[in-house]
């Protein structure tokens, strides 16, 4: 596992709440929570988190759009 990855999983276990889908919020926070050495590093980080959790809230999406029934069924249990 490189480098990058390693430190993104360390800092998302740590601090799941503090991360969203936005690649400048996850950066603003991250040079709050982390000592990072360098800008470069820190970008990386920042964008796998947020790949990382935009991959999450989709596959939890995926599997609630699975879940829920579709067609004059669908209607008939909602009513």
């Amino acid at each position: 596992m490189d480098r990058t990855r390693r430190l993104s999983e360390e800092i998302l276990q740590r601090h799941p709440e503090a991360f969203g889908s936005d690649f400048e919020e996850n950066k603003k926070t991250l040079e709050e929570l982390a000592l990072i050495p360098s800008k470069q590093l820190r970008n990386r980080i920042a964008g796998y988190i947020t790949k990382k959790i935009e991959a999450e809230s989709e596959d939890s999406q995926a599997s609630e759009d699975a879940e829920a029934p579709e067609g004059p069924a669908a209607k008939e249990t909602k009513e």
